[in-house]
């Protein structure tokens, strides 16, 4: 009869090991004392354990990734804030430069309407390079930028044939 106990109470030991399951081995649930044992006998703490240790090996290298993609961001963004800087710079040059010009050429009486009207053309060009949307791309920026470059320079080599 002792033998009997024995071999029911051993069997239900190892049924018990062959049920539990890795999640039933959890420690924030608090299992008891027979789903310890069957967490044991059955591996699935050990399953439990290299499954975190691989999730916790994917999150680190997820944030690896993230953490250049953010590195990648901030010098893209640096590169557009030098970039925006710049034009910006040169736009306030050619500005400059167109009114100095009208002011050279009202003090000289010299002014046309035909000059007037170029002039206003390559303000107009001015306001629209220097209201274009954020989000375009950078070589339609410069491409503009450069066009009003060309118009500024124009309208000076149409004034010094004229003179």
């Amino acid at each position: 009869m002792k033998n009997i106990n024995k071999l029911l109470l051993l069997s239900s030991f190892v049924l018990t090991a062959c049920t539990t399951t890795p999640d039933k081995c959890d420690p924030s649930s608090d299992p008891g004392f027979l789903d310890k044992l069957g967490c044991v006998a059955s591996g699935s703490y050990e399953k439990r354990v290299n499954a975190k240790s691989q999730e916790i090996k994917d999150l680190a290298a997820e944030q690896k990734e993230l953490s250049q993609s953010v590195i990648e961001l901030e010098k893209q963004r640096s590169t557009l804030v030098s970039d925006r800087a710049s034009r910006l710079a040169e736009m306030d040059k050619i500005n400059d430069k167109l009114a100095s010009l009208e002011s050279s050429l009202r003090q000289k009486n010299a002014m046309t309407k035909e000059l007037q009207s170029k002039i206003n053309n390559v303000k107009s060009s001015a306001t629209e390079v220097k209201n274009l949307d954020e989000d375009a791309s950078i070589m339609e920026k410069k491409a503009k930028l450069a066009q009003l470059q060309k118009q500024y320079d124009e309208l000076v080599d149409q004034m010094s044939q004229g003179f």
